[in-house]
């Protein structure tokens, strides 16, 4: 799959490149969707959450994104959400 990924801080936008990812496995309690589109603020790139974890581990390259157009296209194991594979819309 194609994703934008961002990987120096210090960079901003001019920092931003497509590259090619592999396609994600749906974890216990994990919905998959297929993104066709996808919104970012540039203040994105300023949030601790895009550049490091909650235990402040490194999470780049990371791909900003807050709003989706998106379809599920796969549930982990013990999904109990209403979500289903094919759902679209916006959460």
């Amino acid at each position: 799959m194609k994703a934008i990924v961002v990987t120096d801080q210090a960079a901003g936008t001019a920092g931003m490149k497509l590259v090619e990812r592999p396609e994600p496995q749906a974890a216990i309690n994990d919905v998959v969707v297929q993104v066709h589109a996808s919104g970012f603020t540039s203040g994105e790139l300023t949030w601790p959450s895009t550049w490091t974890d909650r235990l402040d581990r490194d999470r780049t390259p990371s791909m900003p994104g807050q709003e989706l157009a998106r379809v599920v296209t796969a549930l982990g194991y013990g999904t109990t959400r209403t979500a289903r594979p094919a759902q679209s819309g916006r959460w």
